[in-house]
């Protein structure tokens, strides 16, 4: 565990310097405006996780990252792991600190000092603060869609390589729109059965069950996505 909590560092320590910038730059903007217009505004913040993420591989290659790996005491597996933690735990941080921002703007209320508080647009921005199920559900959808999206792609570029992103891409947005078109067309034609999901719950607290259940989903799929990877270089290296 400790050989991974250090790799750890080193992603977070080698993506800091071109990321923490325009990360507070972005809670900073974000921040005050979803103190003034709505709360909803601070989940945009989990955008700008992606730089703590996205110029990992191109700093690597650039520097010989990998002839470092080589020599490190550190299991080539551990390293392997650490990368899709390191990307859960980055997009978690960050929703904790939307969460918080969230929590200060509706305690706050700033809005209240605003101007014309008996418009149209003053009373679409109460209605923004009161929702707070709507802002939960955007708050746990985008952290999910997001982090998914990042360990997924991770995954399938350490094994099929950086260069074949693109084709990763749009080979998987395929097989969902065949799946999706397969499913409906079975679906109208009685040939499978009908599938009632589960709504959404209509408490916060509910909300906040299922944000937790989400956030733990998500862990386990990048632990899932972390072993699927080890192992297949692992056997590469072999």
């Amino acid at each position: 565990m400790r050989d991974i909590l250090n790799v750890m560092r080193f992603d977070f320590l080698t993506a800091k310097p071109l990321a923490i910038g325009g990360m507070i730059f972005t809670v900073l903007i974000f921040g005050i405006l979803s103190m003034l217009f709505s709360p909803i505004i601070a989940v945009y913040i989990t955008f700008s996780s992606m730089v703590f993420v996205i110029p990992l591989q191109g700093i690597a290659d650039k520097n010989g990252f990998n002839k470092l790996y080589g020599i490190l005491p550190v299991k080539r597996k551990n390293i392997t792991r650490a990368r899709f933690i390191y990307i859960f735990l980055v997009h978690f941080l960050t929703e904790l600190l939307e969460a918080v921002i969230i929590c200060i703007a509706k305690f706050a209320e700033l809005y209240k000092i605003l101007p014309n508080q008996n418009s149209e647009t003053m009373q679409m921005v109460k209605n923004s603060f009161a929702d707070t199920r709507t802002t939960l559900l955007a708050l746990f959808g985008i952290f999910t869609l997001l982090c998914l999206l990042f360990a997924f792609m991770e995954m399938m570029g350490q094994i099929f390589g950086r260069e074949n992103e693109f084709k990763i891409i749009m080979i998987t947005l395929g097989i969902l729109a065949l799946i999706a078109f397969g499913f409906s067309v079975l679906s109208e034609h009685d040939l499978i059965p009908v599938v009632k999901l589960p709504g959404l719950p209509y408490t916060v607290s509910g909300m906040v069950k299922l944000g937790i259940a989400a956030n733990a989903v998500i862990f386990v799929i990048c632990l899932l996505f972390g072993e699927i990877t080890a192992n297949k270089l692992a056997r590469r290296e072999l």
